[in-house]
C-alpha cells in the first residue's frame, strides 16, 4: 500500500511538472506573438511575460541540471535580443523626431500633425526597448562589485542594432561572449565598470553621443575595431587580459585611454584622432601598434611602460605630441612619422 502511494505521488508530481512546463511554453508562445502587436502596451506586456519566464526557468527546482535551465532561458533571451536588433522604420528620422517641434526643413516640414503622431510612436517603441535593456541590466550585475547576476551566464547578441535611446549597461558582468558589433548609438551609452569573461565585440559601430567604457575588465578578446566616435569616448582605467583591437577607428571628439593595462597584444593602427587623445600612464605587457595613424589634436603617451615592441611608425602628428617619462623595454619604432605640431 505504501509503495503504491509513493508511485501515485511520483506520477502526480510528474504530471504536475508536465502541466506547469506546458503552460509555461504556452505563455511563451503568446508573449512572442504579443511582441509583434501594433500596440505598444501589448508589446510591453509580452516583454514582461518573457522576462518573468526566464526567471521561472532559472528558479525551477524540479530541473536538476543548471545547463538545462540555461538552455530554456537562452531561447527567450534570443527572442529579446532579436527584438532589440529588429529595425524600426522611424529611426531613419530620429534627428527630426527627437526635437520638440517639426523643423523648417526635412520630411516633416508642413506636416505638424504627422510629426507628433510619429514622435509618439517612436517614443513608445523606445520605452518598450528600454524596458528590455533595463530588465537585462538589472539581472547581469551582482550585489557586489564585479560579481555576476542571475542572467550573467546567458549569451547576448545585439549585433547590428540601432539604439535610438540611451543605453546603461554599467557594472555588468558577462560570463559568456557578448556581441554589440555593427551597432549605431543615437544617444549616450554607458558600459563602464563592467566585466567581460567571454569575448566582447563592439567592432564596426557608430557612437553619436558620449560613450563610456571606463574601468572595465576584458578577460578574453576585446574588439572595438572600425568604429566611429562622434563625441567624447572614455576607456580609461581598464584592463585587457587578452588581445585588444581598436584599429581603423575614428575619434571625432576627445578620447581617453589613460591608466589602462594591456596584458595581450593591442592594436590601434590606422586610426584618426580629431581632438585630444590621452594614453598616458598605461602599461603594455606585450606589443602595441599605433602605426599609420593621424592625430589632429594634442596626443599624450607620457608615463607609460612598454614591455613588448611599440610601433608608432608612419603616423602624422598635427598637434602637440608628448611621449615623456615612458619606458620602452622591448624597443620602439617611430620611423616614417611626421610631426607638424610642437
Amino acid at each position: 500500500e505504501k509503495l503504491k502511494n509513493n508511485q501515485d505521488k511520483e506520477k502526480n508530481d510528474r504530471d504536475h511538472l508536465r502541466q506547469v512546463r506546458a503552460e509555461r511554453r504556452e505563455r511563451y508562445t503568446k508573449a512572442v506573438e504579443q511582441l509583434g502587436d501594433e500596440k505598444a502596451p501589448i508589446r510591453m506586456g509580452g516583454v514582461y511575460t518573457l522576462v518573468g519566464l526566464v526567471d521561472e526557468w532559472l528558479e525551477d527546482e524540479s530541473i536538476e541540471k543548471y545547463e538545462d535551465k540555461l538552455k530554456e532561458g537562452q531561447v527567450i533571451i534570443n527572442n529579446l535580443c532579436a527584438y532589440i536588433r529588429s529595425p524600426f522604420t522611424l529611426t531613419s528620422y530620429y534627428d527630426e523626431l527627437s526635437e520638440d517641434a517639426p523643423s523648417l526643413e526635412g520630411i516633416y516640414k508642413d506636416k505638424k500633425e504627422e510629426f507628433y503622431v510619429d514622435k509618439a510612436i517612436l517614443d513608445s517603441e523606445a520605452d518598450v526597448r528600454l524596458s528590455i535593456i533595463k530588465e537585462i541590466h538589472d539581472r547581469i550585475q551582482g550585489p557586489d562589485k564585479n560579481t555576476p547576476g542571475a542572467w550573467s551566464d546567458f549569451e547576448y547578441d545585439f549585433s547590428g542594432s540601432t539604439f535610438f535611446y540611451p543605453i546603461d549597461f554599467t557594472r555588468s558582468y558577462y560570463a559568456k561572449p557578448v556581441n554589440f558589433s555593427g551597432s549605431a548609438y543615437q544617444d549616450e551609452v554607458r558600459f563602464g565598470g563592467s566585466t567581460y569573461q567571454g569575448g566582447a565585440d563592439f567592432s564596426g559601430s557608430i557612437y553619436r553621443r558620449w560613450a563610456d567604457f571606463l574601468s572595465s575588465t576584458y578577460q578574453s578578446q576585446a574588439n572595438f575595431s572600425g568604429s566611429t566616435y562622434q563625441d567624447k569616448a572614455v576607456f580609461s582605467s581598464s584592463t585587457y587580459q587578452d588581445g585588444a583591437n581598436f584599429s581603423g577607428s575614428t575619434y571625432q571628439g576627445e578620447v581617453f585611454f589613460r591608466g589602462s593595462v594591456y596584458r595581450g597584444w593591442v592594436v590601434f593602427n590606422g586610426s584618426t584622432y580629431r581632438e585630444e587623445a590621452d594614453f598616458c600612464g598605461s602599461t603594455y605587457r606585450r606589443g602595441a601598434d599605433f602605426s599609420n595613424s593621424t592625430y589632429w589634436g594634442k596626443i599624450v603617451f607620457g608615463g607609460s611602460v612598454y614591455q613588448g615592441w611599440a610601433v608608432f611608425r608612419d603616423s602624422i602628428y598635427r598637434g602637440e605630441a608628448a611621449f615623456n617619462d615612458s619606458v620602452y623595454w622591448g624597443g620602439a619604432d617611430f620611423s616614417g612619422s611626421i610631426y607638424r605640431g610642437r
